[in-house]
């Protein structure tokens, strides 16, 4: 649900504005509304210092040091510099290492030779060229012709030498021309480069954790900071600019404490109760089980401060998607294990909660795996003692079954609309709302027969809540208007309440598909896995090693499509029918940042 808010306006003298702003920020309740956007140079510079920290700050956790934290005697900007330095360093001694590998490479097929030799050997008048050339293209005539001697071969490359006193040969081959340096300097070169790599990757993982800490410390002072400056900047000058007007925003759940403390100060203000026109931030409340689903809503978007929050009503259908892609009980086991180790290391409360999530997709597997009777990817039907306890029995099953599960989502969705829009509009306006269910109800009651379902006792009434449903879409969809104007768009209401439902409906077969080819993965693992066990002696080894590859590559794909596709039709399927609109201002309390 939506926490409501309540706006709060302060009147201050300008001397006192900036004691009340350090006290605001330490209470951290009031989510102060803005009246301009401008940003100081201050303010500028202190994003961009925000913005360094961090890229540092990830850098260094990429390093994942073990290194003990060390007593730091430089200022925190001045680490800041010196670790830039070392990085920028560091990239200009690892283009020169690229450079010299090109280089050795180069000459290495020539080997080790003395270049005072070959100095000697031209001032005495003897010159020689250096060839390679494809091996299948060397012609052997030239052995004959000139004094050749074959260098190397590699990669079926030749390198040969020729030499002359005159004028030099014409081969169809290329001619290598030496550097300056020997490929003893270019390797001596080489590791002196190398290990002033190492010497700057042990200073950046020597002083990674202590900078980590302080680095992060920082970060946190200077949003502080600029998030003052900002504050400061929000106020409307008024009485000559003598006096400061500032607007904010609090969650009722939280005024009293706002309450306590302007009574404290003494400060004049004026509170009242949140409207939809003045677009107040949204702070989400929500039970423990559907808070777990709240960053999937964020992910999309928050409501308007009118508009319902949805999370309650997709996290138990989110839930079983993800288990009907991942129908098998060991899965299911397998994820609340990872998820409770992972849960248990977890540094802090976001990612305690992200486990949380995965321990409770790995009971909706459970929970599907049990249905549809599947065990590491082994069938549980076939079993005489509780095979015939197992409720899907069939992929005609599951398919009516993913169906099924669309038709309740989309008719939930489409009467928290109609809900919502008596909430905000009055009852006539949600009428619609409910011909739609009724008609959408019936039209579903009868596509079940096509499925194989009995409606048979069903059958001689199924049209009457049709036509009623026809009758409050016709008559009731733009409440106050003529009624031809109300039935012309009724129609037009109709033709898309219709098409949709069935483009949403066909929609969920992605839920029978993903679950299907996951146990047929599954099986195909086993299949494949029995017969290495007729492998003598390493048979039960490489079996266990394919089984857990196997089946543990088969629940990462599914976890994924678990994940991706309940998502898709929660924000596309299930938000359409529910009427969602956003997106809503985020609630931000100006206050201190507290560290993890």
């Amino acid at each position: 649900m939506i926490e409501q808010m309540r706006k709060y306006s302060f009147v201050l003298y300008h001397l006192d504005y900036e004691s009340f702003l350090t006290k605001l920020q330490r209470l951290g309740v009031l989510h102060i509304i803005k009246n301009t956007d401008a940003k100081s140079d201050n303010l500028t510079k202190n994003l961009r210092l925000v913005a360094d920290y961090s890229e540092t700050v990830k850098l260094l956790k990429k390093l994942n040091s073990e290194a003990e934290k060390i007593a730091v005697p430089l200022p925190t900007k001045a680490l800041l510099n010196k670790i830039h330095n070392a990085r920028e360093e560091r990239e200009k001694i690892l283009r020169h290492e690229e450079l010299i590998k090109k280089q050795i490479k180069d000459l290495n097929p020539w080997g080790h030779f003395d270049y005072a030799l070959l100095e000697r050997i031209t001032e005495n008048g003897i010159r020689i060229d250096f060839h390679s050339c494809l091996k299948n293209h060397f012609k052997t005539e030239w052995q004959q012709q000139y004094p050749v001697q074959i260098i190397n071969e590699k990669s079926g490359i030749l390198y040969f030498i020729v030499l002359y006193t005159d004028e030099s040969p014409k081969l169809e081959a290329d001619t290598f021309s030496f550097h300056h340096h020997t490929l003893q300097e270019f390797e001596t070169d080489l590791t002196n480069t190398e290990q002033k790599i190492k010497d700057i990757d042990q200073f950046l993982s020597d002083i990674s954790p202590a900078a980590i800490d302080l680095f992060e410390t920082e970060i946190r002072h200077l949003i502080e900071e600029y998030d003052f400056e900002d504050a400061a900047h929000q106020a409307i000058p008024e009485a000559e600019n003598h006096v400061r007007v500032l607007n904010g925003w609090i969650p009722v759940t939280m005024e009293k404490e706002l309450i306590d403390f302007l009574k404290r100060e003494g400060v004049i203000h004026f509170a009242e109760k949140g409207k939809t026109g003045d677009n107040p931030p949204i702070k989400l409340r929500n039970n423990y089980f559907s808070r777990l689903f709240e960053p999937i809503s964020k992910m999309y978007m928050l409501p308007y401060y009118n508009e319902f929050d949805l999370t309650p009503f997709f996290a138990p259908f989110f839930m079983l998607f993800f288990g009907f892609c991942n129908a098998d009980m060991a899965y299911g086991v397998i994820l609340i294990l990872l998820g409770l180790f992972l849960r248990h290391r977890a540094k802090n409360q976001m990612m305690r909660d992200y486990m949380m999530l995965i321990v409770i997709f790995g009971a909706a597997s459970i929970l599907m795996g049990a249905i549809v009777g599947s065990v590491l990817g082994y069938d549980l039907k076939k079993m005489a003692l509780i095979g015939d306890r197992i409720i899907i029995r069939n992929n005609d099953q599951i398919f009516n079954f993913a169906l099924l599960l669309g038709v309740v989502q989309i008719l939930f969705g489409v009467m928290i609309n109609s809900i919502k829009l008596m909430r905000q509009s009055g009852f006539r306006h949600g009428i619609s709302g409910i011909g739609i269910f009724i008609f959408l109800g019936s039209l579903s009651v009868m596509g079940a027969k096509l499925l194989g379902a009995d409606t048979s006792s069903l059958d001689a009434y199924t049209k009457y809540p049709m036509y009623a449903g026809l009758f409050l879409i016709l008559f009731f969809n733009a409440p106050g208007k003529n009624p031809i104007i109300n039935v012309l768009g009724g129609i037009w209401l109709l033709y898309n309440v219709v098409t949709g439902f069935f483009g949403d409906i066909l929609s969920y077969i992605r839920l029978f598909a993903l679950g299907v080819s996951s146990a047929i993965l599954g099986f195909v693992v086993n299949s494949i896995g029995a017969q290495m066990l007729g492998i003598p002696i390493a048979g039960p080894v490489i079996f266990l090693i394919f089984m857990l590859f196997g089946h543990g590559l088969n629940l990462a794909l599914g976890a994924l499509s678990g994940f991706v596709h309940p998502m898709r039709l929660t924000f596309v399927e299930f938000f359409k029918n529910a009427g969602f609109n956003g997106p809503g201002l985020q609630y931000k309390p100006f206050g201190k940042k507290l560290s993890n």
